[in-house]
């Protein structure tokens, strides 16, 4: 009888799980409140400079702890979609040029990422099959099966923002560690970039890589 009474609480703990998973999963399908909608509109457009590394293979191209200032592009399709658009991006090591454009769904978050970014005013923004070109022609938003992706959250009450796009492509990947975004930074996008390869110089010559 004990172990019937046993395996009947495991099975039940089971489908509790299963349930609390399935529960959660769709509630991330869902879309957040349309007041943040409508403050990451505000927020997320037009060309913003955002400080960002590049790995390829889990090495760090950039180089620098600090990053590397980039400039992303956010435009507002009618359906409510945000496309995220970089264009002929390329840094320290990297081989190429990369030119990235994907279309990304604003989602609420799960309960295991509501841990991880506490507090009011978090949003979680999904895009895949990302369309990927190292040619600098002008890419479509997506290309269906190409698997690139992008990852990210933002805050519409501090202005915090955090994501990863990876290009499904030589294991590179854009991450943008969590940073506050400041408007004024496109106004100096050219000279931080030219202090940025400025330092990028000294480090290489720093770790012997020149």
């Amino acid at each position: 009888m004990k172990k019937l009474y046993f395996l009947f609480s495991f099975l039940m703990a089971t489908v509790i799980g299963l349930s609390s998973c399935e529960s959660d999963d769709s509630l991330t399908n869902e879309p957040p409140a349309q007041e943040y909608i409508d403050k990451a509109k505000e927020i997320l457009v037009g060309d913003i400079v955002l400080s960002t590394r590049a790995t390829m293979s889990g090495v760090d191209k950039t180089l620098l702890e600090s990053g590397c200032p980039t400039k992303f592009s956010f435009t507002w399709r009618e359906d409510g979609m945000m496309v995220l658009d970089l264009s002929d991006f390329t840094v320290g090591a990297m081989p190429f040029a990369i030119t990235f454009r994907c279309a990304t769904k604003f989602m609420q978050l799960n309960s295991w990422e509501k841990d991880e970014y506490p507090g009011s005013g978090w949003v979680k923004f999904v895009g895949t099959d990302g369309n990927v070109t190292t040619s600098g022609d002008d890419a479509a938003d997506n290309q269906e099966g190409s698997g690139a992706r992008v990852d990210g959250f933002l805050n519409v009450d501090t202005k915090q923002v955090e994501f990863i796009v990876d290009y499904n492509m030589m294991n590179v990947r854009t991450e943008t560690f969590l940073q506050t975004i400041d408007p004024t930074r496109i106004d100096r996008f050219e000279e931080e970039f030219a202090q940025y390869e400025k330092d990028l110089e000294e480090a290489k010559k720093e770790q012997g890589k020149n």
